[in-house]
């Protein structure tokens, strides 16, 4: 049973960038909220605040602040496996992963594109969608780090069907409504123009979107890509389901550059991130903005709550 104070694992991401510095910012931001447990190296550990549990991670020799190691990638990934593996055991109650270069995963031999499929993977999770949510916009993912040339083909009408159903999911715990209104974009310009520049929208999402509204969601779509942003900005809609990660992510980043969170979708429990990487050309310079890193936090807790 979850108490007031949930326990939340943190992860330092890659010990060379932002990472260290973001999340200690984003504790400290929410010390009264939640009880945390920090994983990483013990050379960045030294600015969380000392009443967290530290889960010390061994770091082959020390990771230079300002580029990316093989010694640091790996430290990160190891943080990550060791939190991951608690988050699967419920020995913490809720998951924010510091920003990771993704060169990490080559490096140690594992084929995830990002963060979002490994903890899905550690968790057992095979229908899950990567969320970035900000103050206004709300947008799901139905693929995420693929080649645009392949978007295409990795768009299936169960895919599109999963998104919106967990999309819907998450709408009704974060707003508290029970029909959360849920635009769903085309993949084509102008939402293909009924068959003019492609017929996905016809043959793969609005099949999608018709049978996600038998299962009582409130979905409407394919909508053109260009207008669809704006509808959801004035309010029309609670949150939008794009087909491919520019898509979403372009103007979600030009509205909320700063402070929108990006969550798994479809875990047991909530797991919740910064909308950045680990930038290495600012770290160590106190030049990092952790507003993203603080929402992520702020977001952990209030799902681990639902």
């Amino acid at each position: 049973m979850l108490h007031n104070r949930p326990r939340v694992g943190i992860t330092v991401g890659d010990p060379a960038g932002i990472g260290p510095e973001v999340m200690a910012r984003s504790v400290a931001a929410n010390k009264e909220a939640a009880d945390y447990v920090i994983y990483g190296p013990k050379q960045a550990l030294s600015g969380f605040v000392d009443t967290c549990e530290n889960r010390v991670i061994d770091l082959d020799g020390t990771a230079p602040i300002g580029a990316y190691t093989r010694a640091g990638g790996q430290a990160s990934i190891r943080a990550l496996q060791q939190a991951t593996t608690d988050l699967a055991a419920g020995r913490i109650d809720a998951l924010v992963t510091g920003p990771i270069d993704k060169r990490a995963f080559l490096d140690a031999g594992l084929d995830f594109p990002g963060q979002t499929e490994m903890v899905a993977r550690a968790l057992g999770v095979h229908a899950f969608a990567m969320n970035l949510s900000g103050p206004v916009l709300r947008i799901s993912l139905v693929t995420t780090h693929v080649a645009v040339r392949a978007v295409a083909e990795a768009i299936t009408r169960q895919k599109v069907i999963t998104t919106i159903e967990l999309t819907r999911d998450f709408l009704k715990s974060l707003l508290g409504k029970d029909h959360p209104a849920i635009g769903v974009l085309g993949l084509n310009p102008h939402a293909s123009d009924h068959g003019r520049f492609g017929d996905e929208e016809e043959r793969v999402i609005a099949p999608a979107i018709a049978h996600a509204r038998q299962l009582g969601v409130n979905a409407s779509g394919p909508l053109p890509a260009d207008t669809a942003f704006t509808r959801a900005v004035q309010g029309e809609f609670d949150g939008l389901v794009a087909m491919y990660h520019d898509q979403g992510l372009g103007p979600l980043k030009l509205m909320h550059f700063n402070n929108a969170v990006n969550i798994t979708l479809g875990l047991p429990r909530p797991r919740t991130s910064p909308d950045h990487g680990p930038a290495f050309d600012i770290a160590g310079l106190d030049k990092a903005d952790p507003s993203s890193a603080i929402e992520a936090v702020r977001m952990a807790i209030k799902l681990a709550h639902v």
